[in-house]
């Protein structure tokens, strides 16, 4: 029986052991055979924000707003990808009174204006240069 529980005991001790120093990233698989990790995406280049907003202010601002005195900040890094830059600009109400200065975030991706959305002064947007169209 002694001779029993010291097997027993060696090989729990054993087992419990098998698992330590082992490396997460080794592997017995030929490299052919392992699937390929993800790609890093490709970090493009900060788009032309003057020309970009130009052509796409309906994207940015509403259709009747009237924008006027638009300010861009230069691009930052998108925080799920693209470029995100913050936009300013001096907008009328349908009645055509003015409503003061608008600032909005917005996400740039492949050149295109994507997401949007209005910030208000306790945002980041609020310590940001901003420079003329």
């Amino acid at each position: 029986m002694p001779r029993s529980v010291r097997l027993i005991a060696s090989l729990l001790v054993s087992v419990h052991l098998c698992g330590c120093a082992v490396d997460a990233n080794i592997g017995f698989v030929p490299d052919f055979m392992k699937q390929p990790g993800p790609r890093q995406p490709v970090a493009e280049a900060p788009p032309d924000l003057g020309r970009l907003l130009q052509g796409n202010l309906s994207a940015v601002f509403l259709q009747g707003s009237s924008p006027t005195n638009i300010r861009f900040s230069p691009p930052v890094a998108g925080k799920y990808g693209g470029w995100d830059t913050c936009v300013k600009g001096e907008v009328v109400g349908v009645t055509g009174q003015p409503l003061g200065v608008q600032t909005f975030l917005v996400n740039i991706d492949q050149e295109r204006v994507g997401r949007r959305e209005r910030v208000d002064a306790g945002h980041w947007c609020a310590r940001e240069s901003y420079k003329p169209i």
